[in-house]
């Protein structure tokens, strides 16, 4: 039987946020919306932030044991991030826009909430990286204009794509990409994990 948090958990991977992201951006930049060009941003910020609190705990074990924090959730902060404004366009803006963007930000919630079942982050790293995300699309749309004027069949076009990215490269995993990139730059030899941290940080009491 399906696991109805990892059906859910789903709609948070980057593989298929991401591409959608990006090329919804890119449709607005070419349609010259300021909303597009602050989404670029908010993107490469959360984007950065994420990782480096990734890289941080993997590869140097910098994490806060006392609330069991090993980096901010990046299904919390990329849901948050990206789809109150998917949904914000698909709902056309205006009064109706901001329910769009409610709903995206209630769905991000129920995103990083599943999370949680899957032993796949703690309730800090859930939390911490909902309200990063969410900062970064409340960011985005704070002076957008009443209608967006990006047609809805763009918007549905760019999420099939992006629908269609982790199909097509199921064997690739984000976290599989850090834990490489964290053990090459630090140079361990194993990336570190929460018992190693809870391990240290009684060593340090």
């Amino acid at each position: 039987m399906t696991n109805p948090w990892a059906t859910l958990s789903q709609l948070g991977d980057s593989r298929l946020l991401l591409p959608t992201a990006v090329l919804l951006i890119a449709i607005g930049l070419w349609r010259g919306h300021p909303w597009a060009r602050r989404w670029v941003v908010a993107l490469l910020a959360v984007g950065l932030i994420v990782l480096a609190s990734k890289l941080a705990f993997l590869g140097w074990g910098l994490g806060i044991a006392s609330i069991d924090f090993t980096g901010f959730s990046g299904h919390a902060a990329i849901s948050a991030l990206v789809w109150p404004v998917i949904l914000w366009l698909l709902t056309g803006g205006g009064k109706t826009g901001r329910w769009g963007a409610a709903l995206g930000l209630l769905l991000a919630a129920s995103i990083g909430y599943s999370r949680l079942p899957l032993n796949a982050h703690s309730w800090s790293e859930v939390i911490s990286g909902f309200a990063l995300g969410a900062a970064g699309s409340l960011a985005t749309l704070s002076r957008a204009t009443p209608i967006p004027c990006l047609r809805r069949r763009w918007v549905i076009a760019a999420l099939a794509v992006g629908a269609c990215v982790p199909a097509a490269i199921p064997q690739v995993h984000t976290h599989q990409l850090v834990v490489k990139v964290a053990k090459a730059l630090s140079g361990s030899v194993k990336e570190f994990d929460r018992e190693m941290l809870r391990r240290n940080e009684g060593l340090r009491q």
